[in-house]
């Protein structure tokens, strides 16, 4: 019988996977106390774990109440900060629940963002407002573009913040209300007016806006008034909470050929949704991966899971401009093997 692998070959492989085994354990007994520590610790409740000293550089505070009292746990290994090297995207599996309803719910934790992207974030606020790497951000961000829109200003405009990203790639006024409309991260939401809000919470919407307006998506486009995103429930700090859907799209890979074709269908029918609808917005997913969809566990829908990249295009300014004929080509998931060129024509 051929040996795939030379004997000598074999042996270093097999020493070096024992050589990697001996590191982690040295490095587990090494932090045993801070991992044992970690473990009972509910680090959710920490108010430097969630990043709350750097308001009004952050995303939000609508769920402090919730985070600070304890409600919301991470699950397992969750816990475990010496593992927080594998989560590039830092995403964390949790658990939240009132005393008084008597059970608990999965939710999804997000930062928004890499370490290294938050560390670019801070740096980049820093040196625009003192012209160095490191400073206090309480006190630099009224000196950035994110405290340029003070309570004289009237409305959020186009002209304001064009392209800060995706969702304002070109923006319309009636979108700029919609996000100002619908923020949830202030307790005096339902006016478009930007004096209605206060100076800190214009700084966590216009930095939101800039770094990852997902949050901002999910609080215009909710799931309660049937688009197919996850439920947005709060911030605390720089940390977001969303509802948690089910299992990505990619674990269905061998499901059963007639659930991969109703998969596929729904998927359809989400480009369908997001291009034509009552509103007048049409929404283009500019991100299509299988982890950026989940499928629900009981209902088997199909929900978009991250909603960063998202551009949105106001279909009744476009009629009323003088171009009469616009394109735009993106890709949209069709399948669950291909992709197809999409197109949507006004």
């Amino acid at each position: 019988m051929w040996r795939l692998v030379p004997p000598k070959l074999g042996r270093l492989s097999r020493s070096l996977k024992l050589a990697a085994l001996g590191s982690l354990l040295v490095l587990m007994v090494m932090h045993s106390p801070s991992l044992l520590a970690s473990w009972q610790r509910n680090e959710l409740a920490d108010r430097r774990f969630l990043q709350l000293n750097k308001c009004p550089a952050c995303f939000g505070t609508s769920w402090c109440r919730r985070f600070l009292n304890g409600q919301v746990v991470f699950e397992a290994w969750g816990r475990l900060r010496l593992l927080d090297f594998l989560n590039v995207k830092n995403v964390y599996f949790a658990q939240y629940g009132e005393p008084r309803e008597g059970g608990r719910r999965r939710v999804v934790l997000k930062r928004l963002g890499s370490q290294r992207e938050l560390a670019q974030l801070d740096q980049s606020i820093c040196k625009r407002a003192t012209g160095r790497p490191r400073c206090d951000l309480l006190q630099a961000m009224p000196r950035t573009e994110f405290a340029r829109l003070n309570g004289d200003v009237r409305l959020l405009t186009p002209e304001a913040v064009e392209g800060w990203s995706d969702l304002v790639h070109c923006p319309s006024q009636r979108l700029l209300d919609r996000l100002v409309r619908r923020y949830a991260e202030t307790k005096d939401s339902g006016s478009f007016l930007l004096r209605n809000l206060k100076d800190s919470e214009r700084m966590q919407l216009l930095l939101t806006l800039a770094f990852n307006p997902e949050p901002l998506v999910l609080q215009s486009f909710p799931s309660d008034e049937g688009w197919p995103f996850a439920k947005y429930l709060g911030a605390c700090g720089r940390m977001v909470a969303v509802n948690y859907v089910g299992e990505e799209l990619w674990s269905f890979f061998n499901a059963p050929w007639e659930k991969r074709v109703d998969l596929a269908w729904q998927l359809m029918e989400i480009a369908e949704q997001l291009t034509n609808n009552d509103f007048e917005f049409a929404l283009y997913l500019l991100d299509v991966s299988f982890d950026n969809f989940a499928v629900g566990p009981r209902d088997g829908k199909v929900i978009i899971v991250d909603a960063e990249n998202v551009l949105v295009a106001d279909k009744r300014l476009i009629r009323q401009s003088k171009y009469t004929t616009f394109r735009f080509v993106f890709f949209t998931l069709f399948s669950v093997k291909q992709m197809f060129l999409y197109e949507a024509y006004f």
